[in-house]
């Protein structure tokens, strides 16, 4: 889209005012598709709960981020991530065998489903679960799109400015708070928007 603005006078064309563009410390509410390189649907937003974000935290994979820089309400974004550019390349991690006794028990564990482990230093570092066999969960440490070329088309519905609370946290709040992630709910955090 044209970052230059219309009805310029005396036919000299004006940028558009920068609160009106994705920038640094804008609130980005915006609708999206994702998918890979052949075109199989990966994930999208739901049509009542868009993906809601904080520009310039790290909130969503830095190569659509980049190209969502600059655009305005209304604008739809044909954006290619590379994969150094998404959940970066694979690194060839080997698969971990756990004991299913070492989830909680009412834990519904999918292919796909990320949870968060503590190493042996005490950093917490993500797990992906890759397969669930009777007691056995197979888990790696490697996203599950790392390695894929992403194919996001996205649909700018909101623009505005951060709270200086959203600024502190690192991250946008829903409408009614403290909520993170889809448009009005508190949910969990999506995981192909994010940076994660």
């Amino acid at each position: 889209m044209n970052p230059w603005g219309r009805g310029a006078r005396d036919g000299v064309l004006t940028p558009r005012p920068m609160s009106d563009t994705i920038a640094e410390n804008k609130v980005v509410k915006l609708q999206y598709v994702l998918t890979d390189a052949q075109g199989t649907e990966i994930d999208k937003s739901h049509p009542d709960h868009p993906l809601l974000y904080l520009h310039g935290a790290q909130n969503i994979v830095p190569g659509l981020e980049r190209q969502l820089a600059g655009k305005a309400v209304g604008d739809v974004v044909k954006a290619v991530v590379p994969a150094a550019e998404g959940y970066g390349e694979k690194r060839g991690f080997k698969d971990v065998r756990l004991n299913r006794s070492q989830f909680p028990a009412d834990a519904h564990l999918a292919p796909g489903m990320r949870f968060m482990s503590q190493g042996q230093n005490g950093q917490m570092f993500p797990l992906y679960v890759k397969k669930v066999q009777g007691p056995t969960v197979i888990v790696t440490p490697e996203h599950p799109l790392a390695g894929v070329e992403l194919h996001f088309t996205c649909t700018i519905l909101e623009i505005r400015d951060a709270t200086e609370e959203e600024l502190q946290h690192g991250h946008a709040h829903g409408p009614h708070g403290h909520g993170h992630g889809h448009g009005d709910e508190g949910d969990d955090e999506d995981d192909h928007g994010h940076a994660h």
